[in-house]
């Protein structure tokens, strides 16, 4: 039996920063890990980081096709075509060098990986693989796989889940895709640009339903627009039958009928592993799937912590990993170190979709902001007036902020545009209380930029945009 400071279960990007930080705190520390693969959990093996490596490859597709326009002669792009099984090798080859920068990371801070399935026994000890350990600290980052729907379970050849889509060798003639959340519009994205015919079914009343309204509605004029997709909102799927060469889909809502695709996505969200990791021992609680805990990570059970996709948080890699460090931390500071945890704030945390055009918000949509009591003021600027959108050649989408239209105080930005993910992350900054509307207006930026939407946006939540 091996003895530890702190042991965390998962090495995620939740589990292996918790790691790291403890390690770095001086803590004697160990990560779990059950995926024969490595390191890095499902955001770099079979999310995040693969899946925007589908991105870019759809994207540098589509922008060939435009050679001519951008003054490029001599290319023949007419018998231009995907080719798969390249697109996947190198996939595989960013994910396996990133799996030994995360092993690199270990070695550097000396943290011991025990390689196995983890399971919490109570009392602070962990089995790994018939092996017992103990930790006076334990974290659990267990991480998600893909929700299953019943009667739309995936099989890997005609139904499918985002884990199969990743792996394909030949793009789909017709995906329907159920789900229009990031995963659901991002693979859109991908493949309508690769070439296949694409049904996107959502339920809600817009794509993108957890963002603000207004984008999910330009997405989906977007993607009709441009891609020619089939998007129908308030919508299901009741029923399939699932045939050797296509899947035929039965839906029923504002858009009904029979829908017959080549493969289905169903991209419903995903569900929190916190089955048979050994939860029942412990005195932690688990509401509808998840693990409650308080501001700093803890459960009900002394000394153990969750973080990630198993607490009844956002679901985001860049907050598991803020939540592993509050979690590491504190354990250390409760084990005498010198640290002063801060709990994380999630009314300012960024989210990013990865579509085309690319989607950020930061902070309350309108309807949340309302909902809170808000007397709610909002301003939108879009994209296609400012020189650097036409330069990119992404001229759509726009810049929307949601206001206090007391006292001026940002309480959303929503962007949907050329950048947007990369746009967003200095947006984090605006919000809090520190910048009003009115400093907004008078922040200068630089020319030709796309930063130049804030001030407009700005403007225009009193109306005195500039650029209209």
């Amino acid at each position: 039996m091996a003895s530890f400071d702190l042991i965390v279960v998962g090495a995620g990007p939740g589990g292996y920063v918790a790691a790291i930080r403890g390690a770095q705190l001086g803590l004697n520390t160990a990560v779990v890990e059950k995926d024969p693969a490595g390191l890095g959990g499902t955001c770099l093996r079979r999310g995040c980081i693969p899946a925007k490596t589908w991105l870019e490859t759809a994207h540098r597709y589509e922008q060939m096709a435009s050679l001519k326009e951008y003054g490029i002669a001599g290319v023949d792009t007419t018998n231009m075509k995907p080719d798969l099984a390249t697109l996947v090798a190198r996939k595989n080859k960013i994910v396996l060098k990133n799996g030994k920068g995360v092993e690199f990371l270990m070695k550097k801070n000396k943290v011991t990986v025990l390689k196995g399935v983890g399971k919490l026994l109570g009392g602070g000890k962990v089995e790994v693989e018939g092996e017992v350990h103990e930790a006076k600290k334990i974290i659990l980052a267990t991480g998600s796989v893909p929700r299953e729907l019943p009667g739309l379970e995936s099989d890997g050849k005609r139904v499918l889940n985002s884990d199969h889509l990743l792996d394909i060798q030949d793009v789909p003639q017709h995906l329907v895709i159920l789900g229009a959340g990031a995963i659901g519009v991002e693979f859109a994205s991908v493949f309508s640009r690769l070439g296949s015919k694409i049904t996107l079914v959502e339920m809600m009343d817009t794509l993108i339903p957890l963002e603000d309204a207004d984008l999910g509605v330009e997405l989906a004029k977007i993607f009709a627009r441009t891609y020619k997709m089939d998007c129908r909102v308030k919508t299901k799927i009741a029923s399939i039958e699932r045939q050797e060469d296509k899947v035929v889909c039965h839906l029923e809502g504002e858009k009904p009928g029979i829908v017959e695709g080549s493969h289905l996505l169903v991209a419903v969200g995903r569900t929190p592993l916190t089955s048979g990791v050994g939860l029942e021992a412990t005195k932690a609680v688990v509401d509808r799937g998840c693990v409650v805990v308080d501001e700093f990570m803890q459960t009900g059970e002394p000394d153990l912590y969750a973080i990630g996709d198993i607490v009844r948080t956002p679901w985001l890699a860049h907050v598991a990993s803020d939540e592993g460090i509050v979690a590491a931390e504190h354990a250390a500071k409760s084990l005498g170190k010198d640290v002063h945890p801060h709990p994380v704030n999630y009314d300012r945390i960024p989210s990013c979709t990865y579509c085309d055009p690319e989607v950020g918000c930061v902070g309350m949509t309108e309807a949340q902001a309302k909902a809170k009591g808000k007397d709610v003021i909002t301003g939108a600027f879009p994209f296609m007036p400012l020189a650097k959108a036409n330069i990119v050649g992404e001229p759509h989408g726009f810049l929307k902020i949601v206001a206090d239209k007391q006292y001026g105080e940002i309480l959303g930005i929503h962007i949907i545009g050329p950048k947007a993910t990369e746009l967003i992350a200095s947006s984090v900054a605006l919000l809090g209380g520190e910048y009003t509307v009115e400093e907004l207006i008078h922040t200068m930026y630089p020319h030709p930029t796309l930063n130049e939407a804030f001030p407009e946006a700005a403007r225009a939540v009193y109306g005195r945009a500039l650029n209209m």
